[in-house]
């Protein structure tokens, strides 16, 4: 199955040339032309779509003559990836016959870092912080365009699902917990890690610009395979009829009236199904990060270079926007934009920690003490879309000042007593590296003028390095940044040789985050007057209100944690409706 951590998919990306792609002109518009777009679509102001986008432009109905065959189920679920397979369960726990349509072989998923709220095992390791803040702090970063009443049922029901989803395994005995600073794991358990967790004694989380909660996300090593997989295994006991390698391709609801009835699909034969849902469809198609189309029309214009590891039963990426399409041929409302693409970077060799953080042009452009997501934001914004991280050989005793963001790394330890943790830095934990590991990663010299020649800036570049250093370290002096207002406790002058720098290049996109709004009482995806569609639910990145403008790594690891809380949750609400 295919799955990949963002660190590994970082790595393998060649993102030093990623940067923001020209999509060219895309389906029925040229995004350059238009001046405003079309009512009922979500879109941004930006330039685009004079016409209508090929997307919005529903099909032709597929008339009941085609139909090969008919399923009748109380909860049909289109997608099964985390959201998808946990609101299967879900259901099917609650009593509800359920049907599962998936275009894969066989369920999807990646990676397996987890931000929630109280659960078990949160309370049993002093895992506590203020959920309530952290929800301020999500809203601030996504410039308050998401819906908070959808994050209060995160905050108040995420603990709650989590415990659910390790259940099968707290049942069997299997589950393990282990902190960042373990040296190895049982990997014929569950096995959960802690992340930045503890963290150094003056890290405070409320005191920093961008601030984090480590403190809600767990990891399991290496990944969640085996723990969805006993979630799999609860819904085949329980009945539930997976259609793999089958494409959803039309709602049903006619004339965009009344409750949805179902979905009609279509097989790897070519066959089309008819699924019948006396209860609802819950929408878990994923996102659409693999739709150029899409993703230039809700984003501003533009469209990023992807990675997406998950393929169709057909060999094709999964993440092209189906859910959103036909919940919007139906009269489903998607969320206003901008969309959120998940860009962000995970660093260079010491994460995102905020060295001196410079261009190719040799100058410093923002203050580098910034989250991951928004460090990316500013390195999409320079040449080539990176930049070199610049310090001295004092970085080990920096650390400790240092803060726990996205991507960070903490601790450089003797290369003899360095755990080398399978997969220590692929899920993102509190990294524990050594001065051998870092030199490996790095370009390091005597001197400043040798540095600066190595990474192969321009002499212009290189004179202009050094007076932005000069700068930089008179600010180091005074304890104050007046340029770009860093924290003063990670104003660190770089004058002590060996010099190094390391390069950061802007995230690639992982997924793009858009999806059908819901109401945060029933469940349901709305119409466009925010009317509850009766029949219809959505989980994961097909359901919006959550996600939006910029992807938020306030809580790292918030993007399963929805998953899993609201495939849990649309799972339960369905199968408590009336049947039809």
């Amino acid at each position: 199955m295919d799955k990949i951590s963002r660190r590994s998919f970082l790595k393998k990306a060649a993102i030093g040339s990623a940067g923001i792609a020209s999509a060219g002109i895309l389906g029925s518009c040229n995004p350059q032309v238009a001046t405003e777009a079309p009512a009922q679509t979500g879109a941004t102001a930006a330039p685009g779509a004079a016409c209508t986008p090929s997307f919005l432009i529903p099909p032709d109905p597929i008339p009941d003559s085609k139909i090969s065959e008919t399923v009748t189920a109380d909860v049909v679920i289109v997608g099964c990836g985390l959201a998808g397979l946990s609101a299967a369960r879900s259901a099917a726990e609650a009593g509800a016959t359920v049907a599962v349509i998936e275009k894969a072989k066989t369920y999807q998923y990646r990676s397996g870092q987890f931000g929630t709220y109280n659960s078990s095992v949160h309370k049993a390791h002093g895992m506590d912080f203020d959920a309530t803040a952290a929800v301020g702090a999500l809203m601030k970063e996504m410039g308050y365009r998401p819906d908070q009443r959808v994050w209060n049922l995160w905050r108040d029901h995420s603990g709650e699902a989590f415990d659910w989803y390790l259940k099968p395994a707290v049942d069997k005995g299997l589950l393990d917990y282990i902190d960042c600073f373990a040296t190895t794991y049982d990997k014929t358990r569950i096995t959960l890690v802690s992340l930045h967790y503890p963290y150094p004694e003056q890290f405070d989380s409320s005191k920093e610009f961008s601030p984090v909660y480590p403190e809600a996300t767990l990891s399991f090593m290496p990944d969640q395979g085996a723990i969805l997989d006993m979630s799999y295994q609860i819904c085949v006991e329980k009945g539930v009829d997976f259609h793999f390698s089958t494409w959803a391709k039309q709602l049903i609801r006619p004339n965009k009236e009344g409750r949805v009835q179902g979905v009609i699909a279509q097989d790897i034969d070519d066959k089309y199904i008819k699924f019948i849902a006396k209860k609802g469809v819950i929408m878990a198609a994923g996102d659409y990060g693999s739709n150029p189309e899409m993703v230039q029309y809700y984003c501003g214009g533009r469209t990023y270079f992807g990675f997406f590891p998950n393929v169709d039963a057909k060999g094709n990426v999964t993440n092209v926007g189906e859910g959103q399409q036909m919940g919007i041929w139906v009269g489903a409302k998607i969320d206003d934009g901008p969309h959120a693409p998940m860009t962000h970077t995970l660093g260079a060799a010491l994460g995102c920690d905020p060295f001196l953080l410079i261009n190719t042009n040799g100058d410093r452009f923002c203050n580098e003490d910034v989250a991951g997501q928004q460090l990316s934001s500013q390195l999409f914004r320079q040449k080539d879309n990176f930049g070199w991280y610049i310090f001295d050989d004092k970085y080990p005793e920096q650390l400790a000042y240092m803060p726990v963001g996205h991507g960070s790394v903490n601790y450089v330890v003797d290369e003899s007593v360095n755990p080398h943790l399978e997969n220590i830095m692929s899920i993102g934990k509190s990294g524990i590296t050594s001065r051998e590991e870092v030199d490996s990663q790095c370009t390091k010299a005597n001197t400043l003028e040798e540095l600066l020649a190595a990474i192969e800036l321009t002499p212009e570049a290189q004179q202009r390095a050094l007076a932005t250093i000069a700068r930089y370290n008179e600010l180091c002096d005074k304890g104050i940044d007046e340029d770009f207002n860093k924290t003063p406790s990670r104003l660190f002058p770089i004058k002590t040789p060996p010099f190094y720098a390391s390069k950061v290049s802007a995230g690639a996109m992982l997924v793009c985050i858009g999806g059908l709004k819901i109401d945060p009482v029933s469940m349901k995806v709305v119409d466009e007057n925010m009317v509850p569609i009766d029949g219809l639910y959505a989980a994961g990145n097909n359901m919006g209100g959550r996600i939006i403008q910029d992807y938020p790594v306030t809580v790292p690891g918030v993007s399963h944690g929805t998953a899993l809380t609201f495939g849990y949750l649309a799972g339960k609400a369905a199968a408590a409706a009336p049947s039809a």
